[in-house]
């Protein structure tokens, strides 16, 4: 079996900060490229997010997942130079960015349901979307990328299932094209899997009794399962280990990754349809009123869990993305210092549950 890793020559060659680097790494990680629909990055960074999304995420191997697969790889020539072309313009930093209005609540429900009969039963739409010049060749209620905005155009009124699922066809063929382009120019590399069964086995055990630790879910064997070894140097030297419940990019997943070494980075993380579905987006001023109530939750939990007591001192983030852009969201990140390096904590408002934990030494 062989598996993808980052580049590590073109990581050290990108030229952002180290502060930044982590971000996105954590972000990735977190798996908010697949469950948060805004969550994209362009441009001088593009390079990375393009490896991370190969590297990081594994998927099945089901008769639909392989359905999926040939649909798109064998695209048309012609098909193929249309997304490289918009991939090549993309300058947005959002997917919402990127559309001329966002998904609204029941369509972006629909949406990832959707998403998962695509993946996983082989649900195609009967046309592909339209890729036309200009405005004028499409009505107010038609779903097409526009190149004279370089924006996908999104119906006025609600949208139909064949519609959803065209927009799930063409973004699934749009994240190949990026995969291909990062294979291509050698940004993601081949390496044997060379982590023994026994080990394997001890890292997925602990992963999933952690998963009813801190979740109360319970998963079974029929649960797709990635173990990735990740190589870095020092504190960063973790296994990323991923399980998700289907092929479908919504599916419901656990993601962590594993220290190598005593006081290494910890991080898990959930996410998918099941976690994110009925879940409503906050700015930072109307979050303020959670704020409290959170931070009890989350004091509470590290103290049971990890033995910490009050912090030195507390900081709330999760408004803005990698590029400092204020945006709403479903969590607060709460940065809880007891020394130098936080434990971060993002606590999911509606469900007041706590969906992502990360921090150095937290696994003993």
């Amino acid at each position: 079996m062989r598996q993808d890793k980052i580049n590590k020559e073109l990581y050290d060659n990108i030229n952002i900060s180290e502060e930044m680097m982590e971000s996105i790494i954590k972000d990735v990680n977190k798996g908010r490229r697949r469950a948060d629909f805004r969550f994209r990055y362009s441009t001088a960074i593009l390079a990375f997010i393009i490896i991370a999304v190969a590297g990081f995420g594994g998927l099945g191997v089901s008769a639909a997942y392989l359905s999926y697969k040939n649909r798109v790889e064998e695209m048309p020539e012609s098909e193929k130079q249309v997304y490289q072309q918009e991939l090549s313009e993309d300058v947005y930093n959002t997917d919402d960015e990127a559309r001329t209005r966002s998904l609204t609540d029941t369509e972006r429900q629909r949406y990832m349901e959707l998403e998962e009969a695509y993946y996983t039963d082989g649900v195609f739409p009967q046309d592909i979307m339209k890729h036309v010049e200009k405005l004028d060749e499409i009505s107010a209620d038609e779903l097409a990328f526009v190149e004279e905005i370089n924006k996908i155009h999104m119906p006025e009124g609600e949208m139909s299932d064949e519609q959803l699922l065209q927009l799930i066809d063409h973004q699934a063929k749009y994240l190949y094209t990026m995969e291909k382009n990062a294979e291509e120019n050698g940004w993601v590399e081949e390496t044997e899997d060379n982590i023994p069964a026994s080990e394997k086995q001890a890292i997925k055990e602990q992963c999933v009794a952690l998963i009813k630790e801190y979740y109360g879910a319970e998963i079974n064997d029929s649960w797709n399962c990635d173990i990735i070894d990740n190589d870095w140097d020092g504190l960063w030297a973790t296994y990323d280990v991923r399980f998700s419940e289907n092929d479908s990019p919504s599916s419901t997943f656990y993601q962590f990754l594993i220290p190598k070494q005593e006081g290494g980075m910890f991080m898990c993380n959930c996410g998918g349809k099941d976690y994110f579905k009925d879940t409503k987006e906050y700015s930072r001023q109307e979050a303020e009123a959670f704020v409290e109530k959170g931070k009890e939750a989350v004091l509470k939990f590290v103290k049971e869990n990890f033995g910490l007591g009050e912090p030195e001192r507390i900081e709330i983030l999760g408004f803005e993305n990698g590029l400092g852009e204020e945006i709403p969201s479903s969590e607060i990140c709460f940065q809880l210092y007891y020394g130098e390096d936080p434990v971060e904590i993002d606590w999911n408002i509606d469900q007041e549950k706590i969906f992502t934990i990360s921090g150095y030494g937290l696994l003993k």
